[in-house]
């Protein structure tokens, strides 16, 4: 049995600085993994974080570098819990591959994708970025994947851009 990646995953705009070097990160003495995208923008893993929530490093994030940022709390490569926060302090709370979160939980499961796509279009807008909403309602329905594909494919939806050489 192949066991999938499990641990937080970042998203942010940081320009030239790496993500293991900014303090909220270096505080959580885990090792980060980063793939920069255009216009300062990156994607790093954490691995397994105990001491701080999706919610609590999205918004330390969006403080510290003064940008939107997302953080993902993965389980296993198959879903996540996420929450994107922008530098004023709004956040939208939602799901990576949803239908498998509800499948794992008991009753307290709360549904945050029917609204999360509108709040993730205004997050991109506040980022400066394009998001596009079917591309983006699809990347939600996603897993995040071992590699963190599908992580990738909501970035491309919000409207991150790969790097061209």
């Amino acid at each position: 049995m192949i066991v999938g990646y499990s641990g937080f995953v970042i998203i942010a705009r940081t320009g030239d600085t790496r993500l293991d070097d900014l303090a909220c990160v270096d505080d959580l003495f885990v090792a980060v993994t980063d793939t920069v995208y255009a216009a300062g923008w990156r994607i790093g893993s954490l691995g397994p974080v105990d001491d701080t929530t999706p919610g609590r490093l999205a918004r330390t994030l969006a403080q510290e570098t003064g940008a939107s940022a997302i953080a993902l709390d993965v389980f296993d490569s198959d879903c996540a819990f996420a929450v994107a926060a922008d530098p004023g302090g709004g956040t939208v709370r939602f799901h990576l591959n949803e239908q498998l979160i509800r499948a794992m939980s008991d009753d307290t499961f709360e549904p945050l994708n029917t609204h999360a796509t509108p709040g993730l279009l205004a997050w991109a807008g506040t980022a400066g970025l394009t998001a596009g909403p079917d591309r983006l309602a699809a990347a939600l329905d996603e897993r995040p994947g071992p590699f963190g594909e599908g992580i990738h494919h909501l970035a491309r939806a919000l409207g991150i851009t790969e790097l061209t050489e």
